[in-house]
């Protein structure tokens, strides 16, 4: 049974509307797949290795408590590293997308709810990593995955 913009052997595409779909679902569709990217694409921010880590030793105690927080000397410019629930943890690269060069640094007034970059000025929130406010505004900080077991956190890419 033929039906509207279907191909018979030996026909032709009997309607532009299938040969607008045929070129756009082979032709265009990956070529706008390829273009998409993500906000880390477009801010390019670097990042490092991640750690692992007990959050029960002495340099680590403050991520004992939910909303505790600590910076550990790993990643490129640092990794920020906050306790949002009993069992979850949030870590993010301390380099700023605005000026990777510079180490966002925990803001005291916010108790580590709040990075600012010293250089540009730029807040970024640390429960998702969005900007609030400065030069790089349209660029997240970029986060780290987490995995805890009660004990240890390992913190990777």
């Amino acid at each position: 049974m033929k039906g509207k913009g279907l191909k018979a052997k030996g026909e032709r595409w009997r309607t532009l509307p299938s040969r607008v779909a045929l070129t756009f679902t082979f032709f265009l569709s990956p070529v706008a797949f390829l273009a998409s990217c993500t906000p880390d694409d477009i801010c390019n921010t670097p990042f490092g290795e991640g750690a692992v880590i007990d959050i029960y030793m002495p340099d680590f105690n403050a991520l004992a408590n939910v909303g505790g927080s600590v910076t550990i000397n790993r990643g490129y410019k640092g990794i920020f590293v906050r306790r949002t629930s009993f069992s979850d943890f949030v870590a993010f690269e301390c380099a700023c997308p605005n000026d990777h060069e510079v180490r966002l640094v925990p803001d005291p007034d916010w108790e580590g709810y709040i990075l600012r970059c010293p250089a540009c000025g730029s807040n970024y929130e640390t429960e998702y990593g969005n900007p609030l406010e400065g030069a790089a505004s349209g660029c997240p900080l970029y986060e780290y995955r987490t995995h805890f077991d009660g004990y240890i956190l390992e913190i990777y890419n």
